[in-house]
């Protein structure tokens, strides 16, 4: 549900906008188009949006040195003229970006290479209070410091800070990268905005700023490696590629074509994932985005987003209909689609009518084919629109009782049943859903072997005999329920398992907030029975002991909802490369940790509803090879009208040459105190 004051009104914009050219130190080479890249951002802000001047920050040059970047955070959370989440604020920064070898002082912090991301000031390398006498810190003598980058670890807890001062309506603009290296074409030769060598980040950086930020707030590790919900990123490119600029047109390449995309639309209808879909930079360089807001309008998390049912459909110049989902996410031939213009959820203010009807004529592992489902709807389709499931086919229906059978075939007539694949059957013992009224309501018993045992047949909700809406959305949830938590992949990955585990918080005053996993790994049998703690704060470690590159996607199904919530996707890729060049976060001999830690992210705590002994969900891990797009099955809304959704860096690798999935599922009975 969105608060009252929520309108279409896009909000104010408060907007840092930072570009370097010139490095102060002779030991680093200059750039070309950070500034201009810089200038053509805020230009974009003031003439397309109606920014005004007072409310950007601007930094370029010899301006945006370290203490100057640090306090245009500070510039955000001092801002008196907008409450809390009455604001959208933009983070923009051009120029170099680096690595450094992690402090030994923060074992506690783990990164798969060693290493941690940088941006660098203007006068990173530059001598700090130079001719003073060495410093002095618990007897121990030191070296004269240089002014150091700005590391990834200092960004998030400044962006967290915002974020509880401020709202989180916050978007993180980075093109810069942090690997060195040049590229040459044939044709063009193409800077990098990267610096080779850049100060070694000390373990004792930045504990000033540190300690300013909240009590509660968590240090987490990478930027580009984390879902955080303060901010969207929408970083130049992956770890291990390049952020290139063109020296003779001084541009770089991502601010180039994000703002081609971002002139060439509606910003108001722009979501930052239908975003990424429209950047079309080549495949050398694949934009990035992460977030838990990236399904937000664009710089308005005011209003409705992104239907994460609507899947990427694009016209190929062959002529065909190409859906960017296939066996892997459940798509069956002769299922069909409605043909959409946005990816937006529709309401009465800003509809999203369908314009044509397409029915799927071939699967493959992750895309498939459509055509018109009717020969007088052919006509010529844009080339890229978005496809949500109307119809779908060649699976088991689900099938459906009630001893007033006259009741139920009024309510879903043959019509009816054909759309959401249901079928009326004559005896309850052979139905996946019984349906009995009883003083004007209708109670719901789920007949599943998966869930019944655990937690009985009859759910939490019952709905008004009138609300015909409702109860269909009931039988179509639970239809696209079980279908995702049942259905089988073709491969198995035997070195890949989930421990689940309880977290320990630590505080100190360098770190403020670090929670460690220990204990046993409470999915160690099947079905996991746990023991409800309501206090304790669980996280997931993902181990891939194989020696595969995988991408993993893992959800929660909760079968007294009916819903099915994203726990932790990948970052999404644009461009050409969107489905090649994705950061991996599980390459071979790796693991992922979510909610803690490596994966950022929120822990996740288990907790028994009001009035129930106990209650039962499921984990399911789907693994693929390669990037993919597995937000089709998500079912985040419960489809009961009075229920409520209960929730709970690695480097680059080559994805593998095989494009195949796998899924692996924990079953977790929760127990409530007896």
């Amino acid at each position: 549900m969105f608060p009252s004051w929520i309108s279409e009104d896009r909000p104010p914009i408060l907007a840092v906008i930072i570009g370097i050219n010139k490095y102060a130190s002779q030991e680093y080479e200059n750039l070309h188009g950070a500034t201009g890249d810089a200038d053509a951002f805020e230009a974009f802000l003031k003439t397309r949006l109606s920014v005004p001047e007072s409310n950007i920050f601007n930094l370029r040059d010899e301006q945006a040195t370290r203490e100057n970047i640090i306090d245009s955070f500070r510039w955000f959370s001092e801002d008196k003229r907008y409450a809390k989440n009455r604001v959208a604020m933009i983070f923009y920064y051009a120029g170099h970006g680096a690595q450094s070898q992690k402090p030994d002082e923060w074992d506690d912090w783990v990164t798969p290479t060693g290493n941690i991301e940088m941006l660098c000031p203007t006068d990173i390398g530059l001598p700090v209070n130079p001719g003073k006498p060495l410093t002095q810190e618990d007897g121990v003598e030191y070296e004269e410091e240089v002014v150091q980058g700005i590391p990834d670890r200092t960004m998030s807890v400044l962006l967290n800070h915002v974020s509880n001062i401020k709202g989180n309506n916050i978007t993180v603009i980075l093109d810069c990268c942090s690997s060195a290296g040049m590229l040459r074409g044939s044709e063009t030769y193409y800077g990098v905005r990267r610096l080779v060598n850049p100060p070694r980040i000390s373990g004792k950086v930045d504990r000033k700023v540190i300690a300013e930020a909240p009590r509660g707030s968590t240090v987490p590790k990478h930027l580009q490696g984390m879902f955080r919900g303060s901010y969207v990123l929408l970083a130049a490119c992956g770890r291990e590629q390049f952020a290139l600029e063109d020296p003779r047109s001084r541009r770089g390449l991502f601010t180039y074509h994000l703002l081609k995309a971002l002139d060439n639309e509606d910003i108001s209808k722009l979501t930052y994932i239908s975003l990424m879909h429209r950047i079309k930079t080549p495949e050398a360089q694949t934009p990035h985005c992460e977030g838990e807001g990236i399904y937000w309008r664009l710089f308005n998390n005011r209003v409705s987003g992104a239907d994460e049912s609507f899947i990427l459909t694009k016209r190929v110049k062959t002529g065909a209909i190409i859906l960017q989902a296939g066996s892997a996410q459940g798509i069956t031939v002769g299922s069909r689609f409605t043909a959409h213009k946005t990816n937006l959820i529709e309401t009465s203010i800003l509809p999203n009518p369908p314009f044509a009807t397409l029915i799927v004529t071939s699967v493959d592992t992750f895309s498939s084919e459509l055509d018109f489902a009717n020969v007088s709807e052919r006509q010529k389709l844009p080339l890229q629109f978005y496809s949500k499931l109307k119809e779908r086919a060649g699976v088991e229906h689900i099938f459906i009782y009630s001893q007033d059978r006259q009741w139920l075939q009024s309510v879903f007539p043959a019509e009816v049943q054909k759309e959401l694949s249901a079928t009326i059957v004559d005896d309850k013992n052979s139905c996946d859903l019984e349906l009995t009224v009883l003083d004007g309501r209708v109670h719901f018993d789920r007949h599943s072997h998966l869930v019944t045992p655990w937690i009985g047949s009859r759910m939490r909700y019952d709905v008004d005999v009138d609300d015909v809406d409702t109860i269909r959305a009931v039988v179509k949830g639970s239809l696209h329920f079980y279908y995702h938590l049942t259905r089988t992949a073709p491969t198995v990955f035997d070195n890949v398992r989930m421990e689940l585990q309880e977290l320990i918080q630590e505080c100190n005053d360098e770190f403020d907030v670090v929670f460690h996993p220990f204990g046993e790994n409470l999915l160690k049998t099947e079905p996991a029975k746990i023991l409800v703690n309501e206090e304790a704060q669980l996280g997931m470690t993902i181990h891939n002991d194989s020696s595969l590159t995988l991408y993993p996607y893992l959800f929660y199904f909760d079968p007294t909802e009916l819903t099915i919530v994203n726990w932790y996707m990948p970052p999404l890729g644009g461009g050409a490369g969107s489905l090649i060049h994705v950061d991996a976060p599980l390459p071979p001999q790796s693991k992922l940790a979510i909610g803690y830690g490596d994966g950022g992210a929120t822990p996740w705590q288990f907790v028994i509803p009001n009035g129930e002994e106990s209650d039962l969900g499921f984990f399911r891990l789907f693994l693929s090879t390669r990037p993919a797009f597995f937000d089709s099955i998500l079912q985040e809304l419960t489809p009961f009208a009075t229920g409520s959704t209960r929730g709970g860096l690695p480097p680059q690798q080559e994805s593998s040459d095989i494009a195949t999935w796998a899924v692996q599922t924990a079953t977790v009975v929760q127990l409530g105190k007896k």
